[in-house]
């Protein structure tokens, strides 16, 4: 009968509640963490009794899915547990795992020399019959001989703490889905987070992949293709909320890559364009950007590898590609066959969504001759989130993570190897019409006032007749589109003749 109360204690006191197992959501080490302390604070305020009554009788703050907290002291007499009261007043002392560990025995030992810690152990699930890992937090009660402890299950430990991150596809070559292995590499610290990069295909799909696919908690988009989006809801005499960003990170510039017979974009007007694969960023904001130019083309639809050796055959006129420079896959083409990049001009149909850039020799060195540079178009990327309330604690809490993982490790991202567009990231850049998610506002707030910034506390720029003005105005037409558009003017005329940007 002792052994029997025993191993009925032990496998309720150490978490393994049928209810909770079958449950969406599973406590994790933080909330154990937490649970154990406010057992602590109570103790101390309210006493031993009250403390143990309070754990007995299921008290809401004592019980959280598969979270619950035991009381035993250090001769493994239980005092307190959260799911099975009956088994209180019985003795532990000897049980053993499935691996034969002394579990109560060593969690005593852990808590006289140490005081705190997590324990490892193994245990049969009476829901799925099978042995799980377990793990418990414990910690010596203040003042007396006997410890508080909460147990979780450590492989739904991944299952919380992963962040699904919708990137890029890997026929296009383009820049998220390399940023999203960069963020995993840096960011992934075990059960505690883990970024699971997935392969997307860009664009608007991965806005819709952020709004309703299951297990997208993030996405990388281009913010022209956001503003669309938005713009297209307004006409509908909706209001977009859902959507909020997390950081407006780089700039992605427009690859033209042509053969010896075109030299402008108008050229290409009635010719056969690759437009990368459907539904992609570059396919979206393309068409945009040929629009605005009075442009027809001919669509086609292929990897940008294929594409390229179809312009050295002339079979097509052209392939785009709206990617983070340099591009691997046109880093190791070469001008050989007249290949090279056509220039596009920058128009003030683009000025909403778009900025001026430009190519050059130390970008594309097989394409670009020293000391030229190839007159072109960018659009910001930036990394979004749904707008997830904090009643949702468990959605809302997995963006916060990677928030507080990510923000203070930027400086990480952009040493080398990394993508070298890694080093264009301002966190503080906003994006004009957008709110950014709670947590990363949060987290930017805090940090200014931690440095003793103020929202007009910006870096200086110098332009047009020695005028300063705040660097904020290359984020976009905030406050004072004139003066943006003055920006944009200055800087386009700035790299006409061959000398660097203040954003460069």
């Amino acid at each position: 009968m002792h052994l029997f109360f025993g191993i009925l204690f032990f496998a309720l006191a150490f978490g393994l509640s049928a209810v909770s197992v079958g449950a969406a959501e599973f406590g994790t080490r933080d909330e154990a963490v937490a649970m154990v302390k406010r057992v602590q604070a109570k103790f101390r305020r309210d006493g031993a009794e009250a403390t143990f009554k309070a754990i007995n009788s299921g008290a809401r703050e004592f019980n959280d899915r598969d979270l619950y907290p035991y009381i035993f002291d250090f001769k493994g007499l239980n005092y307190a547990n959260g799911k099975t009261p009956a088994v209180v007043g019985k003795n532990i002392w000897d049980l053993k795992d499935q691996d034969g560990k002394f579990t109560v025995q060593d969690m005593v030992a852990l808590a006289l020399s140490v005081g705190h810690g997590w324990y490892d152990y193994r245990w049969l699930n009476p829901v799925t019959k099978t042995i799980e890992d377990k793990s418990a937090y414990f910690e010596r009660i203040t003042g007396t001989d006997s410890l508080v402890g909460v147990g979780i299950y450590k492989n739904e430990q991944p299952n919380n703490n992963t962040i699904g991150l919708i990137s890029g596809s890997p026929n296009s070559d383009d820049t998220y889905l390399q940023m999203a292995y960069d963020l995993a590499e840096i960011l992934n610290d075990g059960d505690n987070l883990r970024i699971l990069p997935i392969a997307g295909i860009g664009g608007p799909r991965n806005i819709r992949d952020v709004r309703y696919l299951k297990g997208v908690d993030i996405g990388l988009t281009q913010t022209s293709i956001l503003n669309s989006f938005r713009r297209s809801n307004e006409r509908m005499g909706q209001t977009e909320n859902k959507i909020v960003y997390i950081a407006r990170l780089f700039n992605e510039e427009v690859h033209l890559l042509a053969g010896p017979n075109i030299a402008s974009i108008e050229q290409l007007r009635g010719q056969k364009v690759n437009l990368d694969s459907k539904g992609s960023g570059t396919s979206y904001s393309m068409r945009d950007i040929f629009k605005a130019f009075g442009i027809d083309v001919e669509e086609v639809s292929m990897q940008q590898a294929e594409a390229v050796e179809k312009v050295r055959s002339g079979e097509i006129a052209a392939t785009v590609l709206i990617a983070g420079k340099p591009v691997r896959s046109v880093s190791k083409a070469s001008g050989a066959n007249g290949l090279h990049f056509v220039p596009i001009p920058y128009a003030q149909a683009l000025a909403a969504d778009y900025l001026p850039s430009s190519l050059s020799h130390d970008d594309y060195p097989e394409l670009i001759p020293v000391g030229q540079t190839v007159e072109t178009v960018a659009v910001g990327a930036v990394l979004i989130a749904y707008n997830w309330p904090k009643t949702n604690i468990d959605r809302y809490r997995r963006v916060e993570r990677f928030v507080e993982a990510f923000f203070p490790k930027i400086a990480e991202f952009q040493k080398p190897p990394r993508h070298p567009k890694w080093r264009e990231v301002n966190l503080a850049a906003t994006l004009p019409g957008w709110d950014r998610f709670e947590a990363a506002q949060s987290w930017l707030d805090n940090r200014r006032i931690a440095e003793g910034q103020s929202n007009s506390n910006q870096p200086a720029l110098v332009f047009p007749g020695g005028r300063v003005v705040r660097s904020d105005v290359a984020a976009g037409p905030q406050k004072d589109p004139a003066l943006y558009q003055e920006f944009l003017r200055w800087r386009q005329k700035r790299q006409g003749q061959g000398r660097a940007s203040p954003s460069q």
